[in-house]
């Protein structure tokens, strides 16, 4: 189509035509800003949400007897024993005396001049727990130091090791190690199978053997020196036998340990309440947003309600409390206090269990519903926000295609009257000219 752009009638008929699709478009900018304050809100909900998220990790991680737990296992002699308590630890005092250490198979070949002195060829086994491994020794690999290779590439449950004790003849040796200690490692050695060369012939240097430690009265035996199972929840690690030495071992709450996580909770829960602050305040996103004062109400309340017929009843008595604004204040001095007093008590607000449901605990079973990915209350909130978006995307749509129409009917008509202009302004020309 052809557009004379006024050229006739001496307007701007481009700058008409735009003028009269801007006042259009109108409608399409606010519908645009009501898409950016929903996309705000969209942001600000999950951000919300992703903060009560990280609260309820930090009270996942205090709600029951075994994560609440935060005990230490302290030795009154290390170069003996060094311990470490786990969540099903109980508190307690135990009398343990190492009367024997584990130790892990060696054995050593006679001396080789050199390392690649050959062995020999065919086969040499290995057996570990009654599994046998067969190591094929091949010509022209099957030197001391070729056979350690080969050990080490088997996976038989043993390593092997070339040592040179610096002599001119014999000085060379193969070492075959267990990899783990105990007698059920016990390996032997087979080296019929070779021929030619010289056969290795091996010494046991140290022979395999199991731990033994007294638990109180309970004589225990281990094949390692690392056990988990003598106290439930305990690792002991043996580090040194002495009959006549005996380390008492301690089972105690670590207070540190407990601080540190009831402070990640009170740290997310005041990332929490900050934030919705921030997002509640005036021209923020979520201004006057009835989800957010609501999930503000559920939380606050959880947390200043007190647990029936308990000595500590209330977060407050453990140095944890609540200011106007949501933010709480944590008083470690004051925790640390309680939980030396009553460490049952300080447990029991948090922990839930069969019979038991502490005011952390109910919080958390709170939060739980709230984020719930299928039902709860910011899934619904973050759908219904998206299908709003999504119909403001297909009324924007639809402005646009009526916008383009609009356009080609506005360039058409303004086409055609410059048209007319033109042929009347050469009609009126030619009359005078005659």
């Amino acid at each position: 189509m052809i557009s004379f752009g006024g050229l006739a009638s001496g307007l701007d008929t481009g700058y008409i035509i735009e003028a009269m699709l801007e006042a259009r478009r109108q409608p399409i900018y606010a519908l645009e800003q009501k898409k950016s304050d929903y996309s705000m809100q969209s942001t600000a909900m999950a951000g919300v949400e992703s903060r009560l998220s990280d609260l309820l990790s930090s009270i996942q991680s205090l709600d029951s007897n075994r994560e609440f737990a935060s005990l230490s296992a302290v030795s009154s002699d290390e170069d003996y024993l060094t311990a470490s308590a786990g969540p099903l630890a109980t508190q307690g005092s135990f009398d343990v005396t190492v009367n024997a250490l584990a130790y892990a198979q060696k054995s050593m070949t006679q001396g080789y001049d050199t390392a690649s002195d050959s062995i020999g060829t065919g086969t040499f086994s290995i057996t570990v727990g009654g599994e046998t491994t067969d190591i094929s020794v091949i010509e022209g690999a099957s030197g001391l130091g070729d056979l350690a290779t080969a050990i080490n590439n088997s996976s038989a449950g043993v390593t092997a090791t070339v040592l040179f004790d610096g002599s001119e003849t014999g000085g060379y040796h193969l070492v075959i190690s267990a990899e783990e200690t105990g007698t059920e490692n016990a390996f032997t050695l087979d080296a019929s199978g070779l021929s030619g060369g010289t056969g290795p012939t091996f010494t046991t240097t140290q022979d395999a053997a199991n731990a033994e430690f007294v638990v109180d009265t309970l004589t225990v035996t281990s094949q390692t020196n690392e056990v988990a199972t003598a106290i439930q929840g305990v690792t002991l690690n043996l580090e040194q036998a002495d009959v006549a030495t005996t380390v008492q071992l301690d089972i105690d709450v670590d207070g540190e340990a407990l601080q540190e996580k009831v402070q990640v909770f009170v740290d997310s829960y005041n990332a929490l309440f900050g934030y919705m602050n921030e997002q509640t305040a005036d021209g923020a996103a979520l201004r006057g947003d009835s989800l957010v004062r609501s999930v503000g109400s559920r939380v606050r309340m959880a947390l200043t309600t007190s647990l029936s017929g308990a000595d500590i009843s209330t977060l407050y008595q453990i140095g944890i409390r609540q200011q106007e604004d949501g933010i709480l204040s944590f008083d470690s001095s004051t925790f640390q206090e309680q939980v030396a007093e009553d460490y049952t008590g300080v447990r029991d607000l948090f922990i839930g269990t069969d019979t038991h449901e502490g005011i952390v605990y109910m919080l958390g079973l709170s939060l739980d519903d709230m984020t719930d990915s299928t039902d709860g209350m910011f899934k619904l909130r973050r759908d219904g926000l998206t299908d709003r978006i999504e119909h403001i995307d297909d009324r924007i749509e639809r402005y646009e295609r009526s916008l383009e129409s609009y356009e080609l009917t506005l360039t058409r008509k303004f086409t055609a009257m410059e048209q007319m202009i033109s042929a009347l302004q050469a009609q009126g020309s030619y009359l005078t000219g005659q």
